[in-house]
């Protein structure tokens, strides 16, 4: 099983505060790239990044492509991914053109994840096209692969969303056909469409281990049913799920180092990021200390459905978190290793939980937890072999 890290910078701002304190933004992102610096020399195999818009406090990631850029010159071996590119709004050439540099710059480490990303927040670029956000993602996805997969001439598309003349677009990807392609899940039962696509999962489940293992099932089921079409020029064949939480040396001092910025993120997770998008007053942390205080919550008032409300009342304590030592950190991470799942990705970074605690929980992992799956790595590769056996489709992975 493969170990990386995922990023949606949070940036919460003071108490009271109208603005973020001088550097506070300019900190977090350095803190950020050292992070993922550090997991790059502890071994880690992957770095995915997301990208979302108005978000202020929840996530700070707007110019995914320019923090990948950054991390290039200063990481060695660890793969670079976006995780995911809005792909419903943004220019597809332009895409194409931005993961091929970044291809170059890291000598063949890019990972390329698209997505139509969330309504609220791409509505001010698709206005009416907003309902097929989802059709429009696909059709510039598959312009920017097939971009990245031209070395001469593209020879331009023409469809209900786009229409562009022939063109050389440079620069040509480092790995040939293309990167390793990627889309993401939230919800159960979304295997069926990303395996139909030939694409690789990344899989936000925070139901636990059980969960994890029917999406697992459910995507290599597709794969050998015959029903694929890839989009790439071949099939990524692969499933990585999320953790959520901080690792510490005993599981009382994780609780209390991580467990605040915790429910601070799944208060913005189920809703309360977006609930007010566009408000210039928008305090997302003040608002957040309302809901704990029972002052009311934001969330009600943009009509989000009681199930997510209800996620977010226990999301510190769902199964897909984990905010423990390292002797527990081993035995969720044998259920998930149990299920099939190639990959799992620590997203650890919530609130205002400090950036030595970040990175202690970093080297917890590589030097307490993942050696044990390192040992069985021949292992899981050997049970792909044989769910790969007979599908006749050729393959573009980093797996």
């Amino acid at each position: 099983m493969k170990f990386g890290v995922f990023y949606n910078p949070m940036v919460p701002k003071a108490s009271g505060e109208d603005d973020w304190a001088p550097g506070r933004e300019r900190k977090a992102l350095n803190d950020m790239l050292e992070q993922i610096r550090f997991a790059d020399s502890l071994g880690f195999d992957y770095v995915f990044l997301g990208e979302h818009h108005f978000m202020p406090e929840y996530a700070h990631n707007s110019a995914t492509e320019v923090l990948l850029g950054a991390l290039s010159q200063t990481t060695t071996n660890i793969r670079i991914g976006t995780g995911i590119v809005h792909a419903s709004h943004n220019d597809p050439i332009r895409t194409a053109e931005r993961i091929a540099t970044l291809d170059q710059l890291t000598a063949g480490r890019a990972e390329f994840g698209f997505g139509p990303g969330t309504p609220q927040e791409i509505e001010p670029w698709l206005k009416e096209d907003l309902p097929r956000r989802a059709e429009r993602a696909d059709a510039s996805a598959q312009i920017s692969i097939d971009v990245l997969a031209s070395r001469k001439v593209w020879p331009g598309a023409d469809n209900e969303f786009f229409q562009f003349p022939a063109g050389n677009v440079v620069p040509k990807s480092f790995q040939t056909p293309h990167p390793p392609l990627w889309t993401s899940t939230s919800r159960p039962g979304q295997a069926r469409s990303v395996a139909a696509r030939g694409l690789g999962q990344l899989m936000l489940t925070l139901a636990g281990p059980e969960s994890v293992a029917s999406e697992v099932e459910l995507y290599w089921e597709t794969l050998r049913s015959g029903a694929v079409k890839p989009m790439g020029r071949g099939i990524n064949p692969a499933v990585f799920t999320f953790t959520v939480g901080l690792l510490a040396p005993t599981d009382e001092l994780a609780q209390e180092r991580a467990r605040e910025g915790v429910e601070f993120y799944g208060f913005g997770l189920t809703g309360g990021a977006m609930a007010r998008i566009g408000d210039p007053e928008h305090h997302l942390w003040d608002a957040f200390q309302d809901f704990k205080a029972g002052r009311g919550d934001i969330r009600l008032e943009a009509g989000t459905p009681p199930m997510m409300l209800e996620m977010g009342a226990r999301f510190a304590d769902l199964p897909g978190v984990m905010m423990c030592g390292p002797e527990k950190a081993r035995e969720f991470t044998r259920q998930i290793e149990a299920t099939h799942a190639d990959g799992l990705l620590l997203n650890q970074q919530f609130g205002w939980t400090e950036h030595e605690h970040l990175m202690e929980s970093l080297e917890i992992w590589a030097t307490q937890v993942i050696p044990e799956f390192r040992e069985r790595e021949a292992e899981h590769q050997a049970w792909r072999k044989e769910q790969l056996d007979g599908i006749a489709l050729p393959v573009v992975t980093s797996v």
